[in-house]
């Protein structure tokens, strides 16, 4: 039995050519570079983007954020109630069904969001001279092309 299992090991994988090792890599090196720039706002990349999504919205329910977010609706449930507890958002029950919970952006999240973006703007700014406007580009339209083909393969 173990002759098998080393010779599946043996066949391995390489880290260098594991497309999810590759995309977690650089997932944690780009949230690591706005977190950063966004320090002195308060905020995470990640709760920005989740804020934002609310804002442009005013209000949205939880189906629809995990839908524009790709996020499971556990973690967004999680993410939601940090900024909840920090004032940036109301949860409240929708009008229809209490069963569906609506997101609100707050003064304060409003406040946080203005903040931010300069922020924001700054370090994408940075990265787009970096990497050149082209490639950017390139990479923003393999990434959406990247992320519908994990879709469709998730739905099969």
């Amino acid at each position: 039995m173990s002759v098998r299992i080393d010779t599946i090991l043996e066949q391995g994988m390489s880290a260098d050519s594991c497309t999810c090792g590759e995309l977690r890599k650089a997932a944690r090196a780009v949230t690591l570079l706005y977190d950063n720039a966004f320090k002195s706002s308060g905020l995470l990349s990640t709760q920005l983007d989740l804020l934002y999504v609310i804002y442009k919205s005013d209000c949205a329910g939880i189906s629809h954020l995990a839908k524009e977010l790709g996020m499971d609706r556990t973690t967004l449930t999680r993410n939601l109630s940090v900024l909840e507890r920090h004032g940036f958002i109301k949860i409240s029950s929708g009008n229809k069904d209490n069963r569906t919970r609506i997101a609100t952006i707050t003064y304060k999240g409003r406040a946080i969001v203005a903040k931010a973006i300069p922020l924001w703007n700054e370090v994408q700014r940075k990265v787009k001279q970096q990497m050149g406007e082209d490639s950017w580009r390139e990479l923003m339209d393999k990434l959406s092309q990247f992320v519908r083909v994990a879709n469709q393969l998730n739905e099969k």
